[in-house]
């Protein structure tokens, strides 16, 4: 049989923190057991909350930071990021990039070129493993994208967020929210395959890269700086516009 916990606390997690607890336990005290002298970090995590979404933690309404570890009987509250009211000193809100800019797991592939679509500078590849997505992340100071949240509890891990939906279209309105990125979209700027710049070029410089049809009926060429891909407004760019569109109003 299991040991009995000899002592214990109340977390409590707000907002946007629920979505990671039984509907039982969400907006309550939760009475949560320990051995040992556990950090908040351990503690929150426990409850199967990644460390990287909560941006300041109370214990009897003060703050502490990640390492502070609580005593039997403390209530620990959790709280996510929010915009309407200023942090207060002591909270854990970590320094996103400006411009945002991310790195994806390897089941992201669409969001990764919805999001590079948009202007936005994304990290991808189907064959990052979870430490190549930390380290790039700690590398570069990219924001990871996950539906893991193991890669997200990895201590190693400081900037990130998990995405609640399974559906690439609202994942990019997760994250164009989340991180308010409207005003860092610069449509059709970067490549959706490399993530590399997209510029125009003179179509005499590729005429012999592309089908004499295309060549003749398309006026503007563009060509990423990346991976040499190129682009023309055939007859994907209106459907491809119309999603654009959706984000720019």
């Amino acid at each position: 049989m299991p040991k009995e916990f000899r002592k214990y606390i109340k977390v409590r997690f707000y907002g946007s923190l629920n979505d990671f607890l039984p509907h039982a336990r969400r907006q309550t005290d939760n009475r949560v057991g320990f051995w040992g002298k556990p950090t908040v970090k351990d503690l929150i995590e426990s409850q199967g909350v990644p460390h990287v979404e909560v941006f300041l933690v109370l214990v009897n309404s003060q703050a502490v930071n990640f390492n502070f570890r609580p005593a039997e009987g403390d209530l620990i509250s959790c709280y996510p990021k929010f915009d309407s009211i200023p942090y207060p000193e002591g909270a854990l809100h970590p320094k996103y990039p400006n411009p945002p800019k991310f790195v994806l797991d390897v089941h992201l592939g669409r969001l990764a070129a919805y999001l590079r679509l948009l202007g936005i500078d994304t990290s991808y590849c189907p064959n990052y493993s979870d430490d190549a997505i930390i380290g790039i992340s700690a590398d570069e100071s990219r924001i990871i994208l996950t539906r893991d949240k193991g890669i997200l509890r990895n201590g190693a891990a400081v900037l990130g967020y998990f995405l609640r939906s399974t559906d690439p279209a609202k994942q990019l309105e997760e994250v164009a929210g989340y991180f308010n990125l409207k005003p860092y979209f610069n449509p059709f700027s970067r490549c959706s395959l490399c993530n590399g710049q997209v510029h125009q070029v003179d179509k005499q410089h590729i005429k012999n890269l592309i089908p004499h049809t295309t060549f003749r009926i398309y006026k503007e060429f563009f060509r990423c700086t990346g991976c040499g891909q190129i682009y023309w407004e055939g007859p994907h760019y209106e459907r491809i516009k119309r999603l654009i569109d959706k984000y720019l109003r």
